[in-house]
Protein backbone atom coordinates (compact mmCIF):
# COMPACT_ATOMS: atom_id res chain seq x y z
CA UNK A 1 0.00 0.00 0.00
CA UNK A 2 1.47 3.37 -1.02
CA UNK A 3 1.75 6.32 1.32
CA UNK A 4 -1.20 8.10 -0.30
CA UNK A 5 -3.39 4.97 -0.17
CA UNK A 6 -2.43 4.31 3.44
CA UNK A 7 -3.42 7.83 4.46
CA UNK A 8 -6.77 7.50 2.72
CA UNK A 9 -7.38 4.07 4.27
CA UNK A 10 -6.70 5.22 7.83
CA UNK A 11 -8.59 8.50 7.40
CA UNK A 12 -11.66 6.69 6.09
CA UNK A 13 -11.51 4.26 9.01
CA UNK A 14 -11.36 7.15 11.48
CA UNK A 15 -14.19 9.04 9.78
CA UNK A 16 -16.42 5.95 9.65
CA UNK A 17 -16.38 5.94 13.44
CA UNK A 18 -16.20 9.68 14.09
CA UNK A 19 -19.06 10.88 11.90
CA UNK A 20 -21.88 8.71 13.33
CA UNK A 21 -20.80 9.60 16.88
CA UNK A 22 -20.23 13.31 16.34
CA UNK A 23 -16.53 13.13 17.18
CA UNK A 24 -15.63 16.47 15.62
CA UNK A 25 -12.03 16.57 16.75
CA UNK A 26 -11.32 13.18 15.20
CA UNK A 27 -13.06 14.24 11.98
CA UNK A 28 -10.99 17.42 11.82
CA UNK A 29 -7.72 15.52 12.24
CA UNK A 30 -8.71 12.92 9.64
CA UNK A 31 -9.64 15.54 7.04
CA UNK A 32 -6.46 17.45 7.82
CA UNK A 33 -4.43 14.29 7.19
CA UNK A 34 -6.18 13.76 3.86
CA UNK A 35 -5.59 17.38 2.87
CA UNK A 36 -1.87 17.11 3.68
CA UNK A 37 -1.70 14.02 1.50
CA UNK A 38 -3.46 15.99 -1.27
CA UNK A 39 -0.87 18.76 -0.96
CA UNK A 40 1.92 16.21 -0.98
CA UNK A 41 0.52 14.92 -4.28
CA UNK A 42 0.22 18.43 -5.71
CA UNK A 43 -3.60 18.39 -5.50
CA UNK A 44 -3.96 21.86 -4.03
CA UNK A 45 -7.52 22.42 -5.23
CA UNK A 46 -8.72 19.19 -3.66
CA UNK A 47 -6.99 20.05 -0.37
CA UNK A 48 -8.73 23.43 -0.32
CA UNK A 49 -12.12 21.83 -0.95
CA UNK A 50 -11.52 19.39 1.91
CA UNK A 51 -10.47 21.99 4.45
CA UNK A 52 -12.80 24.83 3.49
CA UNK A 53 -15.91 23.59 5.33
CA UNK A 54 -13.88 22.97 8.48
CA UNK A 55 -12.08 26.29 8.71
CA UNK A 56 -13.77 29.09 6.82
CA UNK A 57 -16.10 31.60 8.53
CA UNK A 58 -19.19 30.03 10.01
CA UNK A 59 -19.94 27.69 12.88
CA UNK A 60 -16.65 26.41 14.24
CA UNK A 61 -16.19 22.68 14.48
CA UNK A 62 -13.70 20.90 16.68
CA UNK A 63 -11.16 22.32 19.09
CA UNK A 64 -9.50 25.66 18.35
CA UNK A 65 -6.02 24.18 18.71
CA UNK A 66 -6.82 21.39 16.24
CA UNK A 67 -8.15 23.48 13.41
CA UNK A 68 -5.29 25.92 13.88
CA UNK A 69 -3.06 23.04 12.80
CA UNK A 70 -4.91 22.97 9.50
CA UNK A 71 -4.92 26.72 8.73
CA UNK A 72 -1.46 26.73 7.05
CA UNK A 73 -2.60 23.93 4.75
CA UNK A 74 -5.77 25.78 3.78
CA UNK A 75 -3.91 29.01 3.02
CA UNK A 76 -1.25 27.20 0.98
CA UNK A 77 -3.81 25.11 -0.90
CA UNK A 78 -5.93 28.16 -1.75
CA UNK A 79 -2.94 30.13 -3.04
CA UNK A 80 -1.40 27.27 -5.03
CA UNK A 81 -4.74 26.38 -6.59
CA UNK A 82 -5.16 29.99 -7.72
CA UNK A 83 -8.57 30.23 -6.11
CA UNK A 84 -10.14 33.66 -6.11
CA UNK A 85 -10.61 33.78 -2.35
CA UNK A 86 -9.23 36.20 0.22
CA UNK A 87 -7.26 34.27 2.86
CA UNK A 88 -6.06 37.37 4.70
CA UNK A 89 -8.51 36.73 7.52
CA UNK A 90 -7.17 33.21 7.97
CA UNK A 91 -3.59 34.49 8.11
CA UNK A 92 -4.58 37.09 10.71
CA UNK A 93 -6.34 34.39 12.71
CA UNK A 94 -3.22 32.25 12.61
CA UNK A 95 -1.19 35.25 13.78
CA UNK A 96 -3.32 35.32 16.94
CA UNK A 97 -2.54 31.63 17.48
CA UNK A 98 1.20 32.17 16.89
CA UNK A 99 1.23 35.02 19.41
CA UNK A 100 0.06 32.66 22.16
CA UNK A 101 3.36 30.78 21.96
CA UNK A 102 1.74 27.36 22.35
CA UNK A 103 3.31 26.01 19.16
CA UNK A 104 7.05 26.73 18.73
CA UNK A 105 6.76 26.24 14.96
CA UNK A 106 3.84 28.63 14.52
CA UNK A 107 5.95 31.76 14.16
CA UNK A 108 7.92 30.39 11.21
CA UNK A 109 4.78 28.96 9.63
CA UNK A 110 3.06 32.34 9.97
CA UNK A 111 5.93 34.03 8.13
CA UNK A 112 5.65 31.39 5.39
CA UNK A 113 1.94 32.18 5.08
CA UNK A 114 2.73 35.86 4.82
CA UNK A 115 5.26 35.08 2.07
CA UNK A 116 2.62 33.08 0.19
CA UNK A 117 0.18 35.99 0.32
CA UNK A 118 2.52 39.00 0.19
CA UNK A 119 3.20 41.45 -2.59
CA UNK A 120 5.78 40.22 -5.07
CA UNK A 121 8.52 42.54 -3.84
CA UNK A 122 8.17 41.34 -0.23
CA UNK A 123 8.11 37.57 -0.76
CA UNK A 124 11.84 36.88 -0.96
CA UNK A 125 12.63 38.57 2.35
CA UNK A 126 9.71 36.86 4.06
CA UNK A 127 10.80 33.41 2.93
CA UNK A 128 14.33 34.08 4.16
CA UNK A 129 12.99 35.23 7.51
CA UNK A 130 10.78 32.15 7.80
CA UNK A 131 13.82 29.91 7.27
CA UNK A 132 15.72 31.78 9.98
CA UNK A 133 12.78 31.33 12.36
CA UNK A 134 12.67 27.60 11.64
CA UNK A 135 16.27 27.36 12.84
CA UNK A 136 15.08 28.41 16.29
CA UNK A 137 12.26 25.84 16.43
CA UNK A 138 12.17 22.07 16.39
CA UNK A 139 10.18 20.82 13.42
CA UNK A 140 11.97 19.30 10.44
CA UNK A 141 8.84 18.64 8.38
CA UNK A 142 7.59 22.23 8.49
CA UNK A 143 11.11 23.50 7.86
CA UNK A 144 11.23 21.35 4.73
CA UNK A 145 7.82 22.64 3.65
CA UNK A 146 9.13 26.20 3.80
CA UNK A 147 12.19 25.24 1.74
CA UNK A 148 9.82 23.64 -0.78
CA UNK A 149 7.50 26.63 -0.92
CA UNK A 150 10.44 29.01 -1.36
CA UNK A 151 12.00 26.80 -4.03
CA UNK A 152 8.72 26.66 -5.95
CA UNK A 153 8.42 30.44 -5.75
CA UNK A 154 11.99 30.90 -7.02
CA UNK A 155 11.46 28.46 -9.88
CA UNK A 156 8.38 30.30 -11.05
CA UNK A 157 10.42 33.52 -11.07
CA UNK A 158 12.98 31.82 -13.35
CA UNK A 159 15.71 31.68 -10.73
CA UNK A 160 16.55 27.98 -11.18
CA UNK A 161 19.93 27.89 -9.43
CA UNK A 162 18.51 29.38 -6.24
CA UNK A 163 15.41 27.22 -6.57
CA UNK A 164 17.42 23.99 -6.76
CA UNK A 165 19.40 24.96 -3.66
CA UNK A 166 16.20 25.34 -1.60
CA UNK A 167 14.53 22.31 -3.15
CA UNK A 168 17.49 20.06 -2.36
CA UNK A 169 17.30 21.20 1.27
CA UNK A 170 13.58 20.41 1.26
CA UNK A 171 14.24 16.94 -0.14
CA UNK A 172 16.76 16.14 2.59
CA UNK A 173 14.29 17.29 5.25
CA UNK A 174 11.43 15.18 3.90
CA UNK A 175 13.70 12.16 3.56
CA UNK A 176 14.79 12.45 7.18
CA UNK A 177 11.24 12.44 8.49
CA UNK A 178 9.98 9.79 6.07
CA UNK A 179 7.48 12.02 4.23
CA UNK A 180 7.38 9.95 1.03
CA UNK A 181 4.64 11.89 -0.77
CA UNK A 182 6.45 15.16 -0.13
CA UNK A 183 9.75 13.64 -1.28
CA UNK A 184 8.20 12.78 -4.62
CA UNK A 185 6.64 16.19 -5.00
CA UNK A 186 9.99 17.84 -4.27
CA UNK A 187 11.76 15.58 -6.77
CA UNK A 188 9.23 16.65 -9.39
CA UNK A 189 9.91 20.31 -8.59
CA UNK A 190 13.66 19.68 -8.82
CA UNK A 191 13.27 18.18 -12.28
CA UNK A 192 11.15 21.14 -13.32
CA UNK A 193 13.92 23.41 -12.01
CA UNK A 194 16.45 21.70 -14.28
CA UNK A 195 18.02 19.16 -11.94
CA UNK A 196 20.07 16.80 -14.07
CA UNK A 197 18.76 13.25 -14.44
CA UNK A 198 20.10 10.92 -11.74
CA UNK A 199 20.74 7.21 -11.64
CA UNK A 200 17.33 6.47 -10.13
CA UNK A 201 18.22 3.12 -8.58
CA UNK A 202 21.41 4.31 -6.93
CA UNK A 203 19.76 7.54 -5.85
CA UNK A 204 16.85 5.74 -4.20
CA UNK A 205 19.05 3.13 -2.47
CA UNK A 206 21.23 5.90 -1.11
CA UNK A 207 18.24 7.59 0.49
CA UNK A 208 17.15 4.58 2.53
CA UNK A 209 17.75 4.97 6.24
CA UNK A 210 20.51 2.75 7.69
CA UNK A 211 17.93 0.42 9.22
CA UNK A 212 15.97 0.24 5.96
CA UNK A 213 19.20 -0.60 4.11
CA UNK A 214 19.91 -3.45 6.54
CA UNK A 215 16.39 -4.82 6.17
CA UNK A 216 16.48 -4.50 2.37
CA UNK A 217 19.87 -6.21 2.11
CA UNK A 218 18.75 -9.20 4.18
CA UNK A 219 15.41 -9.54 2.37
CA UNK A 220 17.15 -9.28 -1.00
CA UNK A 221 19.42 -12.13 0.06
CA UNK A 222 16.36 -14.33 0.65
CA UNK A 223 15.73 -13.93 4.39
CA UNK A 224 12.16 -14.07 5.70
CA UNK A 225 10.77 -11.27 7.87
CA UNK A 226 11.14 -13.47 10.94
CA UNK A 227 14.76 -14.23 10.08
CA UNK A 228 15.45 -10.53 9.54
CA UNK A 229 13.81 -9.76 12.89
CA UNK A 230 16.07 -12.26 14.64
CA UNK A 231 19.21 -10.97 12.92
CA UNK A 232 18.47 -7.31 13.70
CA UNK A 233 16.84 -7.81 17.13
CA UNK A 234 13.56 -6.33 15.91
CA UNK A 235 9.97 -7.50 16.05
CA UNK A 236 8.51 -9.03 12.86
CA UNK A 237 5.97 -6.20 12.85
CA UNK A 238 8.76 -3.59 12.83
CA UNK A 239 10.49 -5.42 10.00
CA UNK A 240 7.24 -5.43 8.02
CA UNK A 241 6.88 -1.67 8.60
CA UNK A 242 10.43 -1.01 7.37
CA UNK A 243 9.94 -3.28 4.36
CA UNK A 244 6.75 -1.48 3.32
CA UNK A 245 8.63 1.82 3.42
CA UNK A 246 11.49 0.30 1.41
CA UNK A 247 9.03 -0.91 -1.25
CA UNK A 248 7.37 2.49 -1.42
CA UNK A 249 10.63 4.44 -1.59
CA UNK A 250 12.21 2.20 -4.22
CA UNK A 251 9.05 1.79 -6.26
CA UNK A 252 9.07 -2.03 -6.11
CA UNK A 253 6.11 -4.29 -5.37
CA UNK A 254 7.63 -7.57 -4.28
CA UNK A 255 10.64 -9.22 -2.64
CA UNK A 256 11.68 -10.53 -6.06
CA UNK A 257 11.73 -7.02 -7.55
CA UNK A 258 13.71 -5.81 -4.54
CA UNK A 259 16.28 -8.60 -5.01
CA UNK A 260 16.58 -7.82 -8.73
CA UNK A 261 17.06 -4.13 -8.01
CA UNK A 262 19.72 -4.66 -5.35
CA UNK A 263 21.52 -7.67 -6.82
CA UNK A 264 20.82 -7.47 -10.55
CA UNK A 265 23.93 -5.60 -11.63
CA UNK A 266 26.19 -7.83 -9.54
CA UNK A 267 24.51 -10.97 -10.91
CA UNK A 268 24.96 -9.76 -14.49
CA UNK A 269 28.63 -9.01 -13.90
CA UNK A 270 29.19 -12.43 -12.33
CA UNK A 271 27.41 -14.15 -15.24
CA UNK A 272 29.44 -12.22 -17.73
CA UNK A 273 32.65 -13.21 -16.00
CA UNK A 274 31.56 -16.87 -16.04
CA UNK A 275 30.85 -16.72 -19.75
CA UNK A 276 34.29 -15.35 -20.42
CA UNK A 277 35.82 -18.12 -18.36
Amino acid sequence: MGADSATEHHAEAALSVARPHGLLQVSTLAEWARARADLGQGRAGQAAVRLGPLLRPGPRRGHFGLWMLAVPCLVEATVLAGLDEDVTGMVDLYAEWAALGADPQARAQLTRLRALTAREEDCDALYRRALEEHEAADGQFEHARTFLSYGMWLRRRRRPLEARHRLRAALVGFERCGALLWERRTQSELRAAGESALDEDADALGRLTPQQQRVATLVASGATNREVATRLSLSPRTVDHHLRNVFSRLGVRSRVELALLMNGDRTERTAAGGDRA
